[in-house]
């Protein structure tokens, strides 16, 4: 039997992390956009929890590699003027954090701020 059979495809597999991402987030306390498109990027979630704006990027990985792997220093440079566009947009929002959450079955890991470093 195909492999297909038994997992689902690298997209679908990208799209349920996302769902379970958001979730994770809206259970603590989060309102949650997913898919949000600042300046020409791509942001897969946007939470907020009263004056905080977290910027969301999710890897869903399959096999043993670590999340943060996945980005490169070019994508943290186009995720932190994407998040410096939306925090500008918003009066309210006192605090940006740039978080990855990395997804491996069924288990989201949050990873809070990792993305706030310089390269």
């Amino acid at each position: 039997m195909p492999s297909s059979a038994w997992a689902p495809s690298p997209a679908a597999y990208g799209r349920r992390a996302e769902r379970l991402a958001a979730w994770w987030l809206w259970l603590h306390g989060f309102r949650v956009r997913r898919n949000v498109h600042v300046g020409g990027r791509q942001v897969d979630l946007v939470g907020r929890r009263g004056r905080l704006l977290v910027i969301c990027e999710v890897k869903a990985r399959r096999h043993f590699e670590h999340p943060l792997e996945g980005i490169g220093a070019q994508q943290r440079r186009r995720l932190r003027e994407a998040a410096e566009m939306l925090a500008e947009r918003d009066p309210g929002v006192r605090q940006v954090r740039m978080d990855v959450i990395g997804v491996c079955g069924w288990r989201p890991r949050l990873y809070p701020g990792v993305l706030d470093w310089e390269d």
